[in-house]
């Protein structure tokens, strides 16, 4: 082994070695070969060979190239390496691969930059980063990217240039994207995407299986691994614009900010947050707005509306009000309370009760416990009340129901009346029968 010695000032601090060593005089160029080292003040290069110009203070590597930092005992590997003495600066391609402290972090790519005079590593070209959570069951997190920033002591990594996040089956897009090892957190500032797979993967078609992805937007996605009230449930926080699409409940979420539970599901919408179901003409508000699923494989669905709730079925020219709403997005069945409001036909008929449900099928609604109809020349009271859409028509009973219209006034055990024509059918009549 021949070590070797500089002799200026900023030389003093680092050394050189190898088995074999040859020197040009009139070039100032050092040659070392088999196990070649150069160790300073920042890091420790080995490598097969190792070339140094004692003008510029600049060292190239080849072969089985190692740069370790000496601060943080990171590490990155590659075929080629180019070392500036004055700057500490390094650049290294030919596949190099710089890994973390820990070891749990790699980052490969085409090429990277090393400033040992920080912790700021930088991958160029093809970027794919692996990270592995030992602390949550060895889960693994690929980011690719055109360009990356890493930071050596906080293990933060900033993506750049068709960034994106696979977590498992899970996705994550944006702009710029910056991923916490330590963490576990990732955050996307700018425009960002995330699709995640739910329970059940696959949604049956005619044709084929699809991916049952949900899949949400917005102007900052910031996912963390540890977060929720117990920080152990994965949770997504978006922020700005958000737009959630549920494949499978074929339904879309709005809002200015999201939290979302993604392993159970669970969904909290706020900042005049929506909920549209297209195919159905449906559009409900609420000062805020809750989606979960329940029960031991996740079949039963709620959206549930939280103050000032309205529902709007445009379709049916139907719209609810009220305090709180209960909607399942697969049978679109909804149930509202709270002092509810229900208007048919383009806000001409009023219906007030203490609850009310409406479904999808020729029964459109029904008004549960004092129900009060009024309209412009009508109105009327029974304990429940039915509207059916096809007809156009409702029906009263319960409690003697009574309608008044004009100057008359009926009553009998029930009672229907059609909205477009005005015409009222009683049976059990009592009371006052109009001319």
């Amino acid at each position: 082994m021949i070590t070797s010695f500089l002799f200026t000032q900023s030389e003093s601090q680092s050394r050189r070695s190898a088995d074999v060593f040859t020197y040009d005089n009139k070039g100032q160029i050092f040659q070392y070969k088999g196990n070649a080292k150069l160790e300073d003040n920042s890091a420790i290069i080995t490598s097969d060979t190792m070339t140094y110009y004692r003008e510029t203070e600049l060292a190239t590597f080849s072969g089985n190239v190692r740069l370790l930092s000496k601060t943080n005992g990171s590490t990155i590997s590659a075929g080629y390496a180019s070392y500036d003495g004055k700057t500490r600066y390094a650049y290294a391609r030919n596949r190099p691969i710089l890994r973390s402290p820990t070891n749990n972090v790699t980052i490969r790519s085409s090429f990277m930059e090393r400033d040992f005079n920080t912790p700021i590593a930088k991958a160029i070209s093809n970027v794919h980063l692996i990270h592995i959570d030992r602390e949550n069951d060895n889960k693994q997190t690929d980011g690719y990217a055109d360009e990356l920033t890493y930071n050596t002591d906080t293990e933060i990594s900033v993506l750049r240039g068709n960034a994106r996040l696979h977590q498992g089956n899970d996705r994550i897009e944006g702009e710029v994207l910056e991923y916490n090892s330590q963490k576990s957190q990732a955050n996307v500032m700018g425009r960002g995407k995330i699709y995640i797979l739910q329970t059940n993967n696959y949604v049956e078609t005619n044709e084929s299986q699809i991916s049952n992805y949900n899949i949400v937007t917005a102007d900052r996605i910031f996912l963390d691994d540890y977060g929720g009230e117990d920080g152990r449930t994965r949770t997504l926080y978006a922020y700005g614009n958000v737009e959630a699409y549920f494949y499978e409940e074929n339904m879309i979420l709005k809002g200015g900010y999201v939290e979302y539970e993604v392993d159970n599901e669970h969904m909290y919408l706020y900042q005049a947050p929506s909920v549209r179901i297209p195919n159905r003409g449906i559009i409900a508000f609420g000062e805020w707005i809750e989606y979960k699923k329940e029960g031991e494989s996740n079949q039963f669905k709620d959206i549930i509306f939280h103050n000032d709730v309205v529902l709007v079925d445009y379709d049916e020219k139907l719209s609810l009000e009220g305090e709180l709403l209960h909607l399942d997005p697969d049978t679109k069945i909804a149930t509202i309370s709270g002092d509810p409001h229900a208007y048919l036909e383009d806000r001409s008929v009023k219906i007030i009760s203490v609850t009310m449900q409406m479904f999808n099928d020729d029964e459109k609604l029904r008004a549960n416990g004092d129900v009060v109809v009024e309209s412009k020349d009508m109105n009327s009271r029974s304990a429940w009340a039915t509207y059916f859409d096809k007809r156009k028509y409702l029906r009263l009973w319960g409690e003697t129901p009574y309608l008044r219209q004009g100057g008359s006034t009926v009553r009998g055990r029930e009672i229907k009346y059609y909205i477009e024509s005005e015409r009222v059918e009683a049976y059990g009549v009592s009371g006052e029968i109009p001319d």
